[in-house]
């Protein structure tokens, strides 16, 4: 039997290198395809796997223990239109002597892909899987160009004067909000501009007088104060006044002769001081008496 030790050996060997190639994460990856290993428990390991290079997962040969996404980086292109109005506008063209326009449009143009690096985080957190890369393409390029119209109107709001610089505000801040992605390049070319100097002049015209109106309430204020402290007062009266009615109704209705007594005082000009030495409930008792 010692002349067949080899084919146990043998068979040793084949196994410890179908393991190897089988824990070798990049024979399972092509060209310009990057993975991230996701583990049994669901966490994501934070490092990207390469296409190139080695990396070795004892995992790998334990059904289960682990999975990994593949990712194929191409290069995306989306060509975008950017159109927006400047805030506020209507209020600040209704303080010109013309009709001002202050419409903008921007045709947008960008290369970018994936940085490799973010995609652990994009897996993660981002939701990010490879059946559901093309949607998230879609939402990535809408996103740009929502971030475009953002710098654009907080360019229009700046020191910026020409569709040049607003072109290079556009160009300059879009990388900083994209940190997950490598835009390769940003071409923005300004179709229509508004007159950005006209705008801000009416713009500063318009808070100017809105200050004048908030400083013009705020001398006022003393008199307004003053003339709502006498609203009150002549509110409370009012209402002194008719709660002294209604309980005079309420005496009239119980003394209905205190009606015909009146009468009688007002036509034969009863004075005051002769009310004080009547026998008003005699008085009263006669009149119903009357009746």
């Amino acid at each position: 039997m010692r002349r067949y030790w080899y084919i146990p050996a043998a068979l040793l060997l084949v196994l410890l290198i179908v393991g190897f190639l089988a824990g070798w994460l990049q024979l399972s990856l092509g060209p310009d395809t990057w993975g991230v290993v996701v583990l049994r428990s669901g966490s994501v390991e934070p490092a990207v796997v390469s296409p190139s290079g080695f990396s070795w997962r004892l995992r790998r040969l334990l059904p289960g223990a682990m999975s990994m996404h593949r990712f194929t980086l191409a290069i995306q292109r989306t060509d975008r239109i950017v159109s927006t109005v400047l805030p506020s506008a209507d209020v600040y063209s209704s303080l010109a002597a013309v009709n001002a326009d202050f419409s903008l449009e921007i045709r947008l143009s960008i290369r970018y892909r994936i940085r490799p690096e973010a995609l652990p985080s994009l897996v993660d957190s981002g939701g990010l899987r490879p059946m559901n890369l093309a949607d998230w393409y879609q939402s990535v390029n809408a996103e740009l160009e929502r971030q475009a119209r953002d710098i654009a109107l907080e360019a229009s709001r700046s020191a910026v004067s020409d569709s040049a610089a607003l072109a290079g505000a556009i160009s300059s801040g879009l990388p900083d909000r994209f940190p997950y992605l490598e835009l390769l390049t940003v071409t923005p070319t300004v179709v229509r501009a508004p007159d950005l100097e006209l705008y801000r002049t009416l713009r500063e015209a318009s808070l100017r007088l809105i200050a004048a109106k908030e400083q013009s309430l705020k001398s006022l204020a003393p008199q307004l104060a003053a003339e709502e402290t006498a609203q009150r007062a002549a509110l409370q009266r009012h209402e002194a006044s008719i709660t002294i009615l209604t309980k005079y109704g309420e005496l009239l209705s119980k003394y209905p002769a205190l009606i015909k007594f009146l009468f009688l005082t007002t036509t034969q000009k009863v004075a005051a001081k002769d009310l004080a030495g009547m026998d008003i409930l005699n008085a009263l008792k006669a009149l119903d008496a009357l009746d």
